[in-house]
């Protein structure tokens, strides 16, 4: 008997060895997953991706890890004045896997979210597209779709590919709401870059979150939130001629300018 219990043993031993070099996700949990396979999972480095729009046609920068609204928000974006939602092409910045999505109405449209991961632990956000590509759109077709403004990701399984380039909408914003003076349009689309192979610096000091707590009773919420301690500056992701014309537009914010969290 105690031959075979340690046939049985050696057995299970080898099966969970060959499964890890085969396809390590369906044995062990990810985060252990991670350590695994973590030589194939290394950053590229530099890690230097595009701009996901046409920066010719942008007029302000929405600042990452800024209140804006009355609300703190860990991701940036993009402000297109003076022109239409349809005018603006939205890119992938890097090759990625579309993990959740979200889709929600405002002001009568039906505005789309879509997380993206890189497999090396950094994942991007975009949000507020407006009108999606065929591929993306069927993605979305599956996110359940709520009476109000409830923008809860749904997890896309499996991921799909998205390659650098990759059309991922055609317009961005609401064609209604905006000011008079520039035809009701506002037209503008929200992204943040997150990196979760470690909590961001800003997460680590007390004074932030009571900074924060004070401008916002709801902050604790927001504080407690994975994507708050790992959004980063993408500023510092871009390539210097980039980051040189990000810099030189003005904030989308008129009250806190440039002040951000994250950027330095």
């Amino acid at each position: 008997m105690r031959k075979i219990i340690i046939l049985l043993l050696v057995g299970l031993a080898i099966f969970i060895v060959a499964a890890l070099i085969r396809d390590p996700d369906k044995v062990l949990p990810k985060l252990r997953t991670n350590k695994v396979t973590q030589q194939t999972r290394e950053c590229p480095d530099p890690f230097v991706f595009a701009i996901p729009v046409d920066m010719s046609k942008v007029s302000s920068i929405l600042y990452p890890g800024q209140v804006r609204g009355g609300n703190y928000k860990a991701h940036g974006g993009f402000r297109f004045d003076g022109y239409k939602p349809n005018d603006i092409q939205i890119v992938a910045p890097y090759d990625a896997k579309v993990v959740a999505g979200a889709r929600y109405p405002v002001a009568g449209e039906i505005q789309y979210t879509f997380d993206l991961d890189h497999p090396c632990g950094i994942s991007y956000r975009f949000g507020h597209l407006l009108t999606l590509t065929p591929k993306f759109q069927a993605i979305a077709e599956k996110f359940p779709l709520p009476k109000d403004l409830d923008s809860r990701t749904t997890q896309v399984s499996p991921p799909i590919e998205v390659k650098q380039g990759e059309v991922i909408a055609t317009a961005v914003g609401l064609n209604t709401g905006g000011p008079s003076v520039l035809g009701g349009y506002n037209t503008f689309v929200d992204w943040g870059v997150y990196d979760y192979r470690h909590p961001n610096q800003a997460s680590q000091d007390p004074s932030w979150a009571t900074l924060h707590l004070s401008e916002d009773p709801s902050w604790k919420q927001y504080y407690n939130s994975p994507v708050n301690q790992h959004a980063v500056c993408w500023f510092d992701w871009i390539s210097s001629a980039d980051k040189e014309r990000v810099l030189a537009l003005p904030s989308s914010d008129d009250a806190h300018g440039k002040q951000s969290t994250y950027c330095k």
